[in-house]
């Protein structure tokens, strides 16, 4: 399965689209653990496959490279210096926004380094160009009255919809980057799966539909997955920890924007993976289902 050639196609879409050719490399939820072993989230492995998402991302030569959240898994300052030293390796520009397990925890061992995430991978919100594509990377793992310490949760909050919808005027062809997810998966179970989705979805679907914005690149949920904003598309990055273990490349162009699951992972890794999720624990049983679901619909590479 593994390869520099981009794999099957996830999404095809007449927008965004961009008077010259960007490409966008996505890689996602890496959860890089400086120790720990197994669980569904493949943490003995974790700091290998991000190395190979990054080599991999370098062979298909982006424009930017998109870093959707959750760089460690257990929020140490151990496990951010390996992330660290794997992105020095990576050659193309990049921008990171934090996941649930990249900043404090009041409920958990989470105890990131106390320079804080933004003073560690750069200030957020931020506007980062790609040639004609501006990517609006925004923190949703945060709020300033520092509710989210309780949840894995996220929220975009007031003050961040309103340096969206200021921001989107500026942009000609505007990019959206969250770890949490706009919307909800429709087959996608209740219970710890509400977490998934923004706090305030409602009022973040209603900034994107009000400006404009054609594309919405999240993580989180491990799940590759498209769903539909009214003018907004969202793409869900799968996870480069846990099944199926891949990155996404984005080609915007004239035509328009398709977006392709680019694996990282032998077939007996994938193996690995997938029983390890679907021997787990439910939550990880749910997202192996969502995810086996969806790739049975994707199309095959390209010849």
């Amino acid at each position: 399965m593994t390869g520099t050639t981009p794999g099957p196609m996830l999404a095809e879409r007449p927008r965004p689209r961009s008077t010259s050719p960007v490409r966008l490399c996505v890689i996602a939820d890496p959860h890089v653990a400086a120790t720990g072993t197994g669980t569904w989230k493949q943490a003995h492995r974790s700091e290998a496959l991000f190395a190979r998402a990054v080599a991999t991302a370098n062979r298909l030569d982006p424009a930017l490279t998109l870093l959707a959240g959750d760089l460690s898994g257990d929020g140490r300052p151990a496990s951010f210096d390996i992330v660290d030293s794997v992105l020095a390796e990576l050659e193309s520009p990049w921008i990171a926004v934090p996941g649930n397990h990249d900043v404090p925890k009041s409920f958990d061992a989470h105890r990131p380094p106390a320079s804080g995430f933004e003073s560690r991978y750069g200030e957020l919100p931020a506007v980062v160009e790609a040639g004609p594509v501006s990517v609006l990377a925004m923190n949703t793992a945060s709020a300033p009255d520092q509710s989210l310490q309780s949840t894995w949760g996220g929220r975009l909050g007031e003050r961040g919809r309103t340096w969206l919808t200021e921001a989107v005027m500026d942009c000609a062809v505007p990019v959206v980057l969250f770890h949490h997810n706009v919307g909800s998966l429709p087959d996608a179970p209740g219970g710890k799966f509400r977490h998934f989705q923004l706090q305030d979805s409602s009022a973040v679907q209603n900034v994107l539909s009000d400006n404009g914005v054609p594309l919405v690149i999240t993580g989180h949920h491990h799940v590759p997955a498209v769903l539909p904003h009214d003018t907004a598309t969202e793409v869900l990055a799968p996870a480069v920890c846990s099944y199926p273990q891949a990155i996404l490349v984005v080609d915007i162009g004239r035509a328009g924007t398709s977006v392709r699951l680019v694996p990282l992972a032998s077939r007996t890794e994938v193996a690995a993976a997938r029983f390890a999720a679907t021997t787990g624990k439910p939550l990880a049983q749910g997202i192996a289902a969502l995810v086996d679901r969806r790739l049975t619909r994707l199309a095959p590479p390209s010849e």
